[in-house]
């Protein structure tokens, strides 16, 4: 069994299709398929099952889809320890965002982290809280950024702060905002119903207030959400640097409430966080938010 042959069996599991993950593993689709047939071969199991829409994993091939990211993990985790028994730590981690970097300070941790380590380099990606968790879990993730308390006892999380959302009023309706929160039913709120813990707020926020929204917009993403408040569309729920840049596009009221708080962490697989490399961001992500 190569090497080779478990990352392109995760790259095909998480392609979920032989041309995508060819592109990916800039490899021809014969390589790719032959890889695949090579590895089903030497473990004597069926791992995909071949459908009009691509490939779709057994239920024996998501159960070595784990242990295969589990073993390329120590891999890396092997050169990585090989590359720092010097004086200079070295190595490559891939980073999820799941807001946007501004917010999330990433200029001035990618500042820090470069003059003091710059033989490390970070690939970020932007996903969604529960997403974060589930890729740093199955190991196709090394770090991130999520809000709310991990899912999962094996993740690592440090505490940044707590983040203050508001209601996110545009100017249109700002008469109502005196009248109390069951005064914003019956107006369009747009909401992002992503699998997000930021969405377990919502429902008790309006229970709680009596608000009935006369629609929800369901939108995929904050920069959409702030544009779309501003242009007098609906009402959301927004933080303060949002808030700050959706009143540079309209004028738009920011309504407080205690209750629109959220936990935000940097995590890691607590297996990781003793990593030379991995503690090394660890530091630089606490000394960006004044954490050390």
């Amino acid at each position: 069994m190569e090497l080779y042959q478990l990352q392109t069996f995760l790259t095909v599991a998480d392609e979920g299709h032989l041309t995508r993950a060819s592109e990916k593993l800039h490899a021809s689709q014969p390589t790719v398929s032959a890889h695949i047939k090579a590895l089903e071969e030497e473990l004597e199991t069926r791992l995909f099952i071949r459908t009009p829409k691509g490939m779709r994993l057994t239920e024996a091939g998501e159960r070595l889809r784990i242990k295969a990211a589990i073993v390329l993990q120590a891999v890396r985790e092997l050169r990585l320890e090989a590359r720092n028994l010097g004086d200079e730590l070295v190595g490559d981690l891939s980073m999820g965002l799941n807001t946007d970097a501004e917010y999330l300070r990433m200029v001035p941790l990618l500042n820090s982290l470069g003059e003091e380590h710059p033989k490390i380099t970070l690939q970020i990606q932007q996903k969604a809280s529960t997403s974060i968790q589930g890729a740093i879990r199955d190991s196709s993730l090394d770090c991130g950024f999520i809000f709310g308390p991990p899912r999962y006892p094996e993740i690592h999380a440090v505490h940044l702060e707590v983040t203050q959302f508001y209601v996110a009023v545009p100017d249109i309706w700002k008469d109502r905002i005196a009248k109390g929160p069951a005064a914003l039913s019956g107006i369009p709120w747009i909401l992002d119903l992503s699998d997000n813990p930021l969405q377990g707020l919502v429902k008790p926020f309006f229970d709680a207030n009596n608000i009935i929204p006369s629609t929800r917009l369901e939108v995929d993403g904050d920069e959409v959400i702030r544009v779309l408040v501003a242009a007098g569309k609906g009402i959301s729920f927004l933080r303060k640097n949002e808030l700050e840049a959706a009143n540079r596009i309209g004028t738009v009221h920011a309504v407080p409430f205690e209750e629109l708080s959220i936990d935000l962490h940097f995590v890691c697989l607590k297996r990781r966080d003793q990593d030379p490399v991995m503690q090394a961001v660890i530091d630089h992500v606490k000394k960006a938010w004044g954490l050390d």
